[in-house]
């Protein structure tokens, strides 16, 4: 019979992360619905009510892995930014950060997408607050470049939700064992959307010959 590990008032936070961790694991393998929060203890090796300590219900913990993946993606997203000069290198850093995120945290980046539907209305207001928060950025990046004439792009919201799923997309497939590197998968696709985006390149192609 496993020993149950006790739960004590010290040592709070490294307990809670402990909890969010484990969860975050199950939630990406089972989903949440399929998570029962006696499977949770077990995998803890945890009384069923010991969790109840640090979370009141299997929502809360949904919710304190999605609040705090989302703090961590705007926080480094501003870094990122702030530490590039010019609205195109700003956005090559900001690609980048994003795909090497969901590269390296691929499980909480992956239970953050795909368990929305799984929070209560009230959860979900909160965490799409803090979405619209980190599309902004882009967004906003995305119009500094119109302006500054390096970015040739015709609808700023469709394109910045287009590089986001298009970068988000690498928490379903990426794995560490893969022929390349999160940085180096970062790199191709900052190539790929800087490419797309250039209004100069898009200059050389119009003065093309004339038929």
């Amino acid at each position: 019979m496993a020993t149950l590990a006790p739960v004590t008032p010290k040592g709070d936070a490294v307990a809670s992360d402990r909890i969010l961790r484990a969860a975050t694991a199950l939630f990406c393998e089972r989903g949440y619905h399929g998570t029962s929060v006696r499977t949770l203890a077990r995998e803890l090796r945890l009384e069923t009510a010991s969790l109840y300590y640090h979370f009141h219900s299997k929502q809360e913990i949904l919710f304190a892995i999605l609040d705090r993946t989302l703090d961590d993606l705007l926080d480094g997203l501003r870094r990122a930014v702030a530490a590039a000069d010019g609205a195109e290198s700003q956005l090559r850093a900001a690609v980048r950060f994003h795909v090497v995120f969901h590269a390296r945290r691929r499980q909480e980046a992956f239970v953050s997408h795909s368990e929305l539907r799984s929070l209560t209305p009230a959860n979900l207001r909160r965490v799409i607050a803090k979405r619209d928060q980190y599309e902004d950025v882009f967004r906003g990046l995305l119009t500094a470049g119109i302006r500054g004439g390096v970015f040739q792009v015709p609808d700023v919201k469709l394109t910045a939700a287009a590089i986001l799923s298009m970068c988000t997309g690498v928490a379903t497939w990426f794995s560490e064992g893969g022929r390349l590197a999160p940085e180096a998968i970062a790199g191709r696709y900052v190539e790929v959307i800087s490419k797309s985006l250039d209004a100069r390149s898009v200059d050389r192609r119009g003065k093309g010959p004339r038929s």
